[in-house]
């Protein structure tokens, strides 16, 4: 007859075992030659993108400014790869280092800007993004008609410049004294069009995250996905809470500038949020915090019952790479 120690040794066994099952069913890291789905690249631009409007003095110039548009991505170097799919889906652009921790995606050319152009009015944003966009097109447009090379064109696209991104240099303020800012465009359309878009949206303002909480009963392991943005979105983050079926929205006490969507019952995060990412995979390196974060909640399993100290280890080892804690 076995005693209760040898009882609970071949539970413990048994459970290894079957949560190794699991684990060996996660994903593998992606495969570098899919094709990145194009709501995917919206969702990501959603979060990451950047649109510029750069009136810089030209001696060249008769009205002594030129105009550079560029449509602009920036990530950290251990993302690269992302870069280059991103590149080789529009087939556009180029990619340099920022600086030694940041790489840039970027497309200047007037003619490859039309490629982007043509992309987000198949596919568009729905952020205040979407504003910067229409703003940038109305640039773009009135660069093709070679408007920009006269003073009447090069006022208004100073102008459209005033109310995009950080507004006018000291420098073009001084230089532009008369000039009127343009009106932004309001966003009309803030429903997601496509799971994928979910993704790549996550991809740039999604986190995974875990937190540990003392209890009467030892160290308990919470849970957390966010989705943060500037609480000028905050319809957007609060459509998140209907479309997953769970969670809420809450402002920053920190800072009332920024707001999350955030899921934090086991079970939602459980049934909902890994499922659905299952589904629609990430792209970015935050596919490896999924795959940690994934691995944390089997480990932590029912919520009711205590972790052992071998899992509790676990976890705690497994959380020190999740985000900032992950080397290149």
């Amino acid at each position: 007859m076995l005693s209760l120690r040898s009882n609970n040794n071949f539970f413990n066994s048994f459970v290894k075992r079957q949560k190794m099952k699991i684990f060996k069913q996660l994903r593998p890291l992606h495969n570098n030659t899919n094709k990145l789905n194009p709501y995917w690249i919206t969702g990501f631009t959603d979060a990451e993108g950047c649109f510029l409007i750069n009136v810089r003095p030209k001696s060249n110039r008769n009205n002594g400014y030129g105009v550079e548009l560029v449509f602009r991505l920036n990530l950290h170097s251990r993302d690269r790869a992302l870069l280059e799919k991103i590149r080789d889906f529009f087939g556009v652009g180029r990619l340099t280092a920022v600086s030694e921790n940041y790489v840039q995606y970027w497309v200047g050319a007037l003619e490859d800007i039309l490629v982007i152009i043509n992309h987000f009015n198949n596919y568009p944003l729905i952020t205040q993004k979407w504003s910067d966009y229409q703003l940038f097109k109305q640039a773009v447009e009135l660069v093709e008609r070679k408007e920009h090379l006269t003073p009447e064109g090069l006022k208004k696209i100073v102008s459209i410049r005033a109310v995009l991104n950080k507004g006018l240099s000291e420098d073009l303020r001084a230089a532009f004294p008369d000039v009127v800012p343009s009106i932004r465009p309001k966003v009309k359309n803030i429903i997601v069009p496509d799971p994928n878009w979910i993704s790549g949206f996550v991809d740039g303002e999604g986190c995974f995250n875990v937190r540990f909480t003392k209890t009467s009963k030892g160290d308990s392991v919470n849970l957390r996905f966010l989705v943060t943005q500037h609480v000028r979105d905050a319809e957007l983050l609060n459509s998140l809470v209907d479309y997953f079926g769970c969670g809420r929205y809450c402002v920053r006490l920190s800072t009332s500038l920024h707001g999350d969507y955030v899921v934090t019952k086991f079970e939602d995060i459980r049934c909902k949020i890994i499922p659905f990412f299952d589904k629609y995979p990430l792209q970015s390196e935050k596919y490896l915090d999924f795959l940690d974060f994934k691995k944390i909640m089997l480990l932590k399993g029912n919520t009711y019952v205590s972790l052992t100290k071998e899992s509790l280890a676990e976890i705690k080892q497994i959380k020190s790479r999740i985000n900032k804690g992950r080397k290149i």
